[in-house]
């Protein structure tokens, strides 16, 4: 088991404000940098420098781990996938009013690298999932810390998100997370990573009507963390102060691999923070690599903690001497999903009334092993059809198929030139929109339930079916009907142009293939 030590994890993602369609960026929401992500790091450099330096010149002491006392509020050691929910991103946003995509339940298998973490296992993410995991409120003061190795991030994209109501818009709630990100907004547009992005749509909104977006990171305009172990730790003091854009933030000490790199507060204000408020209230997210708008994250996470308190530098410290990382982890692979077994469907039932079956009730049909009557169709004239079909579900194919063919097929012998002399088909219409046997280009098609063939298919294992086929000369206009036990209904068209010569016999029969078929009637 890993120790589990105590941290703060105010952990969230970055929102992509190209993607939410919002054109606020960070320096827009302050007065001490320009709007524009540009201009920002044009004036940045001067601001940082002259800090840094006096950063240096007054080197702080050495700092020595101490104990670490506290119990924390969330920790995740992945040395299993307890509390963990796979995650991925949908099409389907639901009531999600500020989102690109919503979050669904993946099949996707959690990946746990063994032995490969910063203690004992890590979770391993492939870009193709994400996990949530239950997040708790807390106040102002926080300490959140974690072990990350980054194969791939985007500009935007999440390492970790929490907050609450992080995939609406501001104008139907408030709207707080904290993102761990990478941005382009270091000295002259230099790539940072990782980047502490955050944001309140409530707070500051007497300054700025879209709230206050601050963010935080080591100002060396570096990338830590890719392709390496890093342990990032973020503590909010729970100190408010009045920054130079007149807006409020929280103290923040932002810190990598144990050590101090940048810190916020009244005294050092400039843009640079945590926003008020984030982790407070109901229906607190937690996300893993993954958000509503982003690329997937890629790469590895490890040992994370949130406290609701503010850890001390020497326990900041110690947090980051329990990890003992290997230099080169080693990725686990998916296993292939296991498809559970489709219930079997139940006997058909028996229509006592059908003039001729196919099959058995349980849906048992060899293909072209069985076959009804071939019924003339006469040219100028239209052919009504009407029979149950129970289909055993599996693929479209099993279900009935319409024949044309020039000789009247007896159901008692296969219909196949073996046991018709001069037996030919003009043509082989499966129920699902397909077929052969006639000249090409000759058939065209048309289905009402479009590409959704999951619907189609359930609905064929009880359908009752209505084909009216009309004859002109050379060419059969086939109308279907399709009507489901629960009354659904749906249609199909199908025509065949010059499949035959006009004056050429054509009978029509109905065999089929995994399914169980009661003709009724033939008119």
């Amino acid at each position: 088991m890993k120790k589990k030590l105590s941290f703060v994890l105010a952990f969230a993602m970055v929102l992509s404000l190209a993607s939410c369609g919002n054109n606020n960026t960070p320096a827009a929401t302050t007065t001490a940098a320009p709007e524009t992500t540009a201009a920002t790091t044009t004036e940045k450099p001067a601001e940082t420098t002259t800090t840094t330096e006096a950063t240096t010149e007054a080197a702080p002491a050495p700092v020595e781990a101490e104990p670490i006392t506290a119990e924390p509020l969330i920790y995740l050691g992945f040395e299993n996938t307890d509390g963990l929910k796979a995650v991925e991103q949908v099409e389907d946003k639901g009531s999600l009013t500020g989102a690109n995509f919503g979050l669904a339940p993946s099949e996707h298998q959690i990946l746990i690298a063994e032995g490969q973490g910063a203690v004992g296992n890590a979770l391993y993410l492939d870009g193709k999932y994400g996990v949530d995991f239950d997040m708790k409120e807390t106040d102002e003061s926080y300490t959140f810390s974690f072990w990350y190795n980054a194969d791939r991030v985007s500009t935007f994209g999440p390492v970790v998100q929490i907050g609450r109501n992080i995939g609406m818009s501001n104008a139907d709630a408030t709207v707080t997370w904290l993102n761990i990100t990478k941005s382009t907004w270091g000295s002259n547009s230099a790539d940072i990573f990782p980047v502490a992005w955050n944001r309140n749509s409530s707070i500051g909104t007497e300054v700025s009507a879209d709230g206050v977006w601050p963010w935080i990171y080591a100002m060396d305009d570096q990338e830590h963390g890719k392709r390496e172990w890093c342990n990032l730790t973020i503590v909010a003091d729970g100190n408010r102060y009045v920054a130079d854009d007149g807006m409020e933030r929280v103290g923040t000490k932002f810190y990598l691999n144990g050590e101090l790199k940048w810190e916020a507060n009244a005294e050092n204000m400039y843009y640079q923070g945590l926003s008020p408020e984030i982790l407070t209230g109901d229906g607190i997210e937690g996300h893993i690599g993954i958000n509503y708008w982003d690329t997937i994250f890629k790469g590895f996470i490890d040992e994370l903690y949130i406290y609701d308190e503010a850890l001390t530098d020497g326990q900041v410290k110690t947090l980051f001497e329990q990890g003992n990382p290997p230099e080169k982890p080693v990725a686990p692979e998916a296993g292939a999903v296991e498809e559970p077994e489709p219930e079997p469907l139940p006997a058909a039932p028996v229509d006592a009334s059908a003039i001729d079956v196919l099959g058995t009730p349980d849906r048992v049909l060899g293909f072209w092993s069985d076959t009804t009557d071939g019924f003339e169709l006469k040219d100028g004239t239209t052919m009504t059809i009407k029979l149950n079909n129970y289909s055993d579900g599996v693929n479209n194919f099993d279900n009935f198929v319409t024949a044309f063919t020039n000789t009247a097929v007896k159901t008692d012998k296969v219909a196949s030139a073996d046991n018709y002399e001069g037996y030919a088909e003009y043509g082989v219409l499966r129920a699902d929109a397909y077929g052969w046997g006639y000249p090409d280009g000759a058939a065209s098609f048309g289905c009402s339930w479009d590409t959704d063939w999951a619907s189609w298919l359930k609905l064929m294992t009880s359908a009752n079916v209505q084909i009216n086929i009309m004859r002109d000369g050379a060419n059969a206009f086939i109308d279907y009907v399709f009507t489901g036990a629960d009354g659904t209904i749906m249609t199909e068209t199908a025509t065949l142009n010059g499949a035959w010569a006009a004056d050429a016999p054509v009978f029509v029969h109905i065999t089929g293939e995994a399914a169980y078929i009661e003709l009724l009637s033939v008119e």
